[in-house]
């Protein structure tokens, strides 16, 4: 099973499982990015602190071994999170992330995100792909991917009904192979 506590390149950065006194911080990240949660279906649009509670509950109550999630610490304090969705027997999973919206710049998510790329890859010899869903609108998240590796497979026209409105989704996606040959990540 992938580990729940993941070391980065980055020393002021590690990645952990979620407690349950972890919801003031998540609060804190959500809020300090206005508009954020456009882009984000689980997340109400006039969210509050019982939501960052019940948002922090739902990841501590996650199986690890179908749906990991890390928390991201940078400075020991709560700034994001990684999670995965394992299908068809651990060959392919999905990613999502986000970062406090005050820190975003400093190559937190693409750091993050490529620990928990590399721990899936080598705890998991089956896992042939991975992708990510994301709103063409959300630019940070494309050049996040991107860096990565990720290519765009595709748009999704008026996909999803998010708070309100149809949106398009675009999809990223992993190979093993693309991930193995990247020489820095």
């Amino acid at each position: 099973m992938i580990p729940d506590r993941l070391a980065t390149t980055n020393p002021d950065l590690r990645l952990r499982a979620f407690t349950t006194g972890d919801a003031g911080a998540v609060f804190d990240y959500w809020r300090s990015d206005a508009g954020w949660e456009r882009f984000n279906a689980s997340v109400p649009r006039d969210f509050t602190l019982a939501d960052a509670k019940a948002f922090v509950e739902e990841m501590c109550g996650r199986s690890r071994a179908a749906s990991p999630n890390w928390a991201i610490l940078y400075d020991e304090r709560v700034v994001g999170v990684v999670s995965l969705v394992f299908e068809q027997g651990h060959r392919l999973a999905a990613v999502g992330y986000g970062v406090h919206g005050g820190i975003r710049g400093a190559g937190l998510a693409p750091t993050s995100v490529s620990s928990v790329l590399n721990s899936a890859f080598d705890c998991y010899p089956e896992l042939r792909k991975i992708r990510a869903h994301t709103d063409p609108r959300n630019t940070a998240s494309h050049r996040v991917l991107e860096k990565l590796g990720f290519a765009l497979e595709g748009v999704l026209r008026k996909n999803q009904y998010v708070k309100g409105e149809f949106v398009d989704e675009a999809i990223y996606g992993l190979l093993r192979e693309d991930w193995s040959s990247l020489e820095d990540r």
